[in-house]
């Protein structure tokens, strides 16, 4: 995977600077996109000087690789540090868990998960493939803690799938908001977290019989 370099000593400082100039980014890159944004602007809109912020982000595709990274990088194994309330042990965990993951990107990341969707295409291939191993890791970690709550040994093609789903999910209201904006959000994740547990339950029953 690789790092988001910097030459600064300070990781409190490190993630403070980088926090302000991905916000400002974030913001120019969904109104002027990806490419109608330049790395001048961002500097001007962030307070950080041109010759400054190269000791944060290496380039402009740095900063998107960041802003993903910051959204669904589970690849450091750290489970909780996006769902604290979330631990999976059994089945009883098991909706709350896919409830909390959807309305989180529902939630708190819906603009940069527009972003995402709409920016990502823009990267450079080494960058692309670096988003590709971030939501490679996405999947597994929540096809892991499906696992883990239905009781299953490994991983199935189903549970596989399952998990793309709920990954794919996460953008259907970011995305789709606009033609469901007479629909109350709890609704609407209701009725997709009820579709999703028929098919858990499934997987669940066919694992008990087997055994």
């Amino acid at each position: 995977m690789r790092e988001i370099s910097t030459n600064i000593k300070k990781p409190e400082l490190v993630a403070k600077r980088r926090q302000k100039i991905t916000e400002v980014a974030m913001d120019l890159f969904l109104k002027n996109g990806y490419h109608g944004t330049t790395v001048r602007e961002i500097c001007e809109a962030s307070g950080v000087n041109r010759a400054s912020i190269y000791d944060y982000f290496a380039s402009k595709e740095d900063i998107l690789v960041y802003i993903y990274k910051n959204v669904v990088d589970y690849s450091d194994g750290d489970n909780q540090k996006n769902f604290p309330e979330t631990n999976v042990r059994g089945w009883k965990d098991v909706e709350p868990f896919v409830r909390s993951v959807i309305d989180n990107s529902w939630i708190k990341k819906e603009k940069t998960i527009r972003l995402l969707y709409k920016e990502t295409m823009s990267l450079d291939p080494d960058s692309l493939k670096q988003v590709g191993i971030i939501e490679s890791n996405y999947v597994k970690y929540v096809a892991e803690n499906l696992r883990k709550g239905i009781g299953l040994q490994k991983v199935t093609e189903d549970l596989e799938i399952v998990a793309n789903a709920i990954v794919f999910i996460n953008a259907f209201r970011p995305l789709r908001g606009w033609n469901m904006s007479h629909l109350e959000k709890n609704k609407i994740l209701d009725v997709i977290v009820g579709m999703l547990m028929s098919k858990l339950k499934a997987l669940r029953s066919a694992s008990m019989e087997k055994k």
